[in-house]
């Protein structure tokens, strides 16, 4: 009797669950950013039963959950957080419980997942991604940054060295596992701003990205995206804020070292009841430069405006970021750092050659400038939660730019014209330029007029050109020695626009399929225009024309004196700064068109992965006369490109994973390798180059430790580099580069105790050039035949431009509520220098110059440190306080080095050809830190200092 009884209370029970509800209501945050969890979990769970009641939390980071259970545990989860509990008794009348704001607390050995609410962004998931990645949020890059360039943030992710070369505004250039960056793709919003026309990362353009980033992530290797895609060293994706980003904003202040000042002000207004939301961002950077003389001066902008309505999600975003910063570009030898030094062993490693003084003001003779603009328009449309279609489009125009000396004096080329302090004599540039250093017309500094107008005035009319004027038969009909200098730019006018098209389907429960278009149409125009005449009656506009008019002093009546002087250009749609352009005007134009598939399979414990996809450019040039309205254009070039990957995941327990992925990579060569030279000639050795790597890795997480380990494989063959000079071009190549990349990665990060947080990378790696290369010469002969390409003998050679070993290792302590202090070191070595492999050409330079091999540079360290305070000035508002310190050592280190001379190898600055043996350059005593002094060398940066203060609200 007593059984039946029992289970009739039971059945009672469980009627009464079945019948009553109640409902649950709150809003997720994280405690550091107070920003919204969009896709956190909330779980419903009850003692007896297995089943589950699980939502996920909205973009504004609210969430409503109805359960039938009268009893149990509400769980607040999401990966990268620690996760919450509350246990609850129900009233069983349908009443509500509102949980109010949860926050959660970061698990700071853990990353966390970036979440992204469209499928035309591809980010990694942890444990489930085979693909190695580092991740930064938004609060780490503000924290972070420091006055360094926002792409230095990177350096201490495996794999990654980050150089600022000479040191100016925007100019650091990044290496990934050994590739330089233009084997790495870019992407801002899933959009890729690979340069296809040189194929160069220009970072001086979105310097101020980490301002409107809400992430950066870099996928070494293979990378996540599903674009037919330039990367083979990586992806580096850089995702904008939305428009729905949580309601507030801020204002930012900085000063550091060397008069560094940044302002920056912003505001989102969160998602309203009507779905509209909006996000604006202003930002002002300048500075007098670590380096001598190298100024510069950076804003930014960006408007994100968004509506959200049912199955509807529009974000339309605007990001440009105008500046102008002056440069050090130009080779100096160690030895010219010790003479600007104290002369002896001490180099002076802020100098700069490239500037001067004119008319007692500092004139920068290196500058670069530029704005291009990116919208973005992106329709997500959610047909139901496990089909979207997400379409974007975007579109960029604008102009950037870089400066250069042209022509010369006497057979010296400006940058040999320096005075007695070592800068570039601009006086006397402009003196002898425009014939008023001496009246002497018997003193070799006496300029002749080259041309006489219409009016019988005598004018002084500068070139590019020194040397022998030929007829079409080679053979010499004048000389000129009397170009005069002119401070010139090379100009880019940017215009592209395309599309992508992607349908994310979740067929299955373990099943999904992105299938997707790609398409973009683009067009370089390449040309350069006139700066500062220093004092001369005008510029030659053709030069080219100039080599067969006949006559010398014929061809000036082609000139201008329309000049325009390099600026942030606010305004990015005037081409050319207003200016006539000079010397070459072209097209280049690229037409691309993508398609792509990835496969995403989920059963038990494993994850796999797999994507395909082709594509089709078709390139064209397109060359304008200088003296007449007409042009000359080519037909259209098809070239084709594919790849293919493939990974596996496998979590063999909740806290250890493995994986490993493996693919290979068609990519047609850029623009100019096809089209090299400043003429319509296709370089005819041009092909593919092709990429195939391995990769395996290893994860481990706890509450307390975090650890991956990866090894990798990379074989790159056919690379091609254009020899470039800014009078003749990409006048020649070096093809047939084979490469191998091989290494092991580790990070771990542990939180031994609350308050204790530490860090470590690890990264080793063996990079070498697998076989001999070819330099080919593109100019021909008087007969037009080209001449026999030459061997470059690099076969086994060690790859420079970053350390095959890199090791660092950091930490943070939170001494009390808030305030916190950390430092970090650095350690690099094995690193060698990356001359131009032309060098390495024992017919054409001699065996005794010819580079034999790389130079090893000496190792180094370096510790940055910081302290930080963050106070709660009421419930909303807070105030950031940090200062940071890099390299707080002030530690004195090469970073990097474009020569190869040996220290037992001739000295050139004694060699005798006629004398039976030479002196090396040990036995002259020209050595610092035992390498050669005649190499060339830029040094990293010493102490830096920086202090920000930033109040939310």
């Amino acid at each position: 009797m007593k059984k039946i009884i029992g289970y009739l209370l039971l059945l009672l029970l469980v009627s009464f669950q079945g019948f009553s509800q109640t409902k649950f209501k709150g809003v997720v945050k994280d405690d550091k950013e107070k920003l919204s969890l969009f896709g956190a979990l909330v779980t419903i769970t009850a003692e007896g039963t297995t089943a589950v009641d699980q939502a996920t939390v909205d973009f504004d980071g609210t969430f409503s959950l109805t359960t039938t259970k009268t009893y149990g545990t509400v769980e607040v989860s999401m990966n990268g957080f620690i996760s919450k509990s509350f246990p609850f008794y129900g009233k069983g009348d349908e009443s509500t419980i509102d949980l109010g704001i949860i926050y959660l607390e970061e698990n700071t050995v853990t990353q966390r997942d970036i979440i992204v609410t469209t499928s035309s962004i591809d980010v990694i998931k942890d444990r489930k991604t085979p693909i190695s990645s580092s991740t930064m949020r938004n609060y780490e890059m503000r924290e972070k940054v420091s006055n360094k360039d926002f792409i230095e943030l990177t350096s201490h992710m495996p794999g990654v060295y980050t150089s600022r070369v000479g040191g100016g505004f925007g100019d650091t250039r990044m290496n990934v596992r050994g590739f330089e960056q233009n084997n790495i793709s870019p992407m801002i919003d899933g959009i890729p701003v690979y340069d296809l026309e040189a194929g160069i990362v220009d970072w001086a353009n979105i310097a101020s990205m980490n301002d409107v980033a809400s992430s950066i992530q870099l996928q070494r290797g293979l990378g996540a995206s599903k674009l037919v895609n330039s990367s083979v060293a990586g992806t580096f994706n850089m995702i904008l804020r939305d428009a729905n980003y949580d309601k507030g904003g801020f204002l930012y202040n900085a000063t550091g070292n060397n008069g560094y000042r940044k302002f920056v002000g912003s505001y989102a207004t969160g998602l309203l009841k009507s779905g509209f939301s909006a996000n604006v961002l202003l930002s002002a950077t300048s500075g007098d430069g670590y380096v001598t003389a190298t100024n510069f001066e950076a804003y930014s902008y960006y408007l994100a405006l968004g509506y959200k309505k049912g199955k509807h999600d529009f974000q339309f975003k605007v990001f440009g970021s105008p500046q102008w910063h002056n440069q050090r570009v130009s080779d100096i030898s160690l030895a010219t750092y010790i003479e600007r030094g104290n002369g002896v062993d001490e180099p002076n490693y802020k100098y700069n050659r490239d500037w001067g003084y004119l008319d007692n003001e500092q004139y920068a003779t290196k500058v670069n400038f530029g704005h291009k603009p990116l919208g973005i328009f992106q329709w997500d449309i959610n047909f139901t939660d496990k089909t979207q279609l997400s379409a974007k489009l975007y579109g960029s125009k604008g102009t950037s730019g870089s400066t250069n000396f042209s022509g010369g004096i006497l057979g010296f080329s400006a940058a040999q014209l320096t005075n007695d302090e070592g800068q570039i004599d601009l006086d006397f540039i402009q003196q002898y330029t425009s014939n008023t250093y001496t009246t002497n017309p018997s003193s070799v500094y006496f300029r002749d007029p080259n041309y006489v107008d219409g009016n019988g005035n005598n004018l002084y009319i500068n070139s590019p050109f020194a040397g022998a004027f030929t007829d079409a038969n080679g053979n010499v009909t004048g000389y000129s020695y009397d170009t005069g200098v002119t401070l010139l730019s090379e100009i880019t006018n940017q215009t592209f626009y395309g599309g992508i098209l992607n349908l994310s389907s979740q067929l299955t429960n373990n099943l999904k399929l992105n299938y997707g278009l790609d398409a973009r149409k683009t067009v370089y125009n390449k040309t350069r225009i006139v700066n500062d005449l220093f004092g001369a009656s005008g510029y030659s506009i053709d030069f080219y024309d100039a080599l067969n008019s006949g006559p010398s002093g014929s061809w000036y009546s082609m000139y201008t004196n329309n000049t325009a002087l390099p600026e942030p250009i606010l305004d990015f749609t005037k081409k050319n700064l207003g200016a006539t352009p000079v010397d070459y005007n072209y097209d280049a134009k690229i037409a691309y068109l993508g398609s792509y598939a990835q496969i995403e399979y989920d059963i038990w414990k494993l994850n796999f992965l797999a994507q395909g996809g082709f594509n089709r450019q078709f390139i064209q040039r397109v060359d304008y006369s200088l003296i007449e309205d007409s042009s000359n254009t080519t037909n259209e070039l098809p070239m084709d490109g594919y790849n293919a990957k493939f990974g596996v995941n496998f979590n063999v327990t909740s806290k250890h994973n493995i994986w490993a992925n493996a693919g290979f990579v068609s990519r047609p060569p850029v623009f100019v390798t096809v089209y090299s030279g400043l003429n319509n000639d296709i370089n005819p050795n041009y092909r593919n180059e092709k990429f195939k790597s391995i990769e395996v890795g290893y994860g481990f997480r706890s509450r307390s430790v975090s650890l991956n380990i990866s090894a990798y494989s990379s074989d790159h063959k056919d690379a091609e580099t254009p020899y470039y000079t800014p009078e003749l071009g990409n006048f020649g190549t070096t093809s047939g580069i084979n490469r191998v990349n091989r290494g092991i990665e580790l990070d771990v990060t542990a939180a031994p105790i609350r308050k204790l947080i530490l860090n470590g990378t690890l990264s080793v790696g063996e990079w070498k050039y697998s076989s001999n290369a070819i330099f080919q010469d593109l100019r021909p002969d008087t007969s037009g035949n080209l001449l026999d390409p030459s061997i470059l003998l690099i076969d086994g050679q060690k790859i420079g431009g970053a350390p095959q070993l890199m090791a660092s290792l950091g930490a943070e302590y939170e001494f009390f509520k808030n305030f916190r202090l950390g430092s970090n070191i650095k350690y690099s070595d094995r690193m060698y220098s990356s001359p131009a492999l032309e060098r390495y050409d024992p017919v054409f330079y001699g065996d005794v110059f010819a580079f034999k091999s790389p130079v090893r540079l000496p190792s180094f360290a370096v510790t940055d440190a910081f302290a930080s305070y963050r106070f709660r000035v009421n419930v909303t508002n807070f105030i950031d306080l940090r200062l940071n310190v890099d390299n707080i050592l002030n530690r004195k280190y090469i970073s990097e080095s474009n020569t190869s001379y040996q220290a037992d190898s001739v000295d050139p600055s004694t060699y005798d050809s006629s004398a039976p043996s030479n002196a090396t350059f040990r036995d002259n005593g020209n050595l610092y830190k035992g390498l050669a002094t005649s190499n060339n060398a830029f040094f990293g940066l010493g102490r830096t200092w920086n202090f920000t203060v930033r109040y939310e609200f």
